[in-house]
């Protein structure tokens, strides 16, 4: 079991170097979607008690698409939360088809699908990284503030553990378009994660 409470400098910079791969191949995708250029942060690493989570997240409504990542045995290993600020997602919507309106069914569902493009290329990147297998789930979606989006995710990962480690990142583009992705990962992910220090 990964001790978070007494990780180095060496550890944390493994592990922001696994977030900058995932969120790289993110953008490269985001980017060949909209046919825009899509920069990213360099991903900040946070360790926490779970029950803190939620202050991470403050700010105004957000498109929230929750994925959870499970392994082969299918095994939870975390969730992927991607926040679109509102005004990004509208705009995100509006450019893949050419409109400024849409119902709100078909703006959930090209938002989920996003998500879901973003989710793969994170996951795969990440996967091959630590040569392990993740897989995500199809998208959950809700529209509200990032805080009441996340507490479902909370609850469930306080069953299985105190403390978290939270990747933080953002994605954005000439167009004013910004996302953010927060890796969640359960302890199991999280040894993975560690496991590849030995290799280094």
């Amino acid at each position: 079991m990964t001790d978070l409470d007494n990780l180095g400098e060496v550890e944390m910079d493994v592990l922001k170097e696994l977030g900058s791969i995932g969120t790289g191949h993110a953008a490269t995708s985001l980017s060949q979607l909209l046919n825009k250029d899509v920069y990213f942060s360099v991903p900040e690493v946070k360790v926490g008690e779970i029950r803190n989570l939620s202050s991470e997240f403050i700010g105004d409504v957000v498109a929230g698409v929750i994925i959870a990542l499970q392994d082969l045995e299918q095994k939870k290993s975390g969730y992927l939360y991607i926040m679109f600020p509102e005004k990004s997602a509208r705009k995100i919507a509006g450019d893949l088809f050419g409109m400024d309106e849409m119902d709100e069914e078909m703006y959930a569902s090209t938002i989920m699908e996003v998500g879901n493009i973003l989710s793969s290329s994170f996951c795969d990147a990440s996967a091959d990284f630590m040569n392990i297998v993740l897989l995500p789930s199809p998208p959950s979606f809700a529209e509200d503030v990032p805080t009441a989006v996340i507490d479902s995710v909370v609850s469930q990962m306080a069953r299985n553990s105190n403390h978290i480690i939270l990747f933080e990142t953002s994605l954005s583009s000439d167009a004013d378009i910004e996302i953010f992705l927060a890796l969640l990962p359960e302890s199991c992910l999280l040894d993975d994660m560690m496991s590849i220090l030995g290799q280094l």
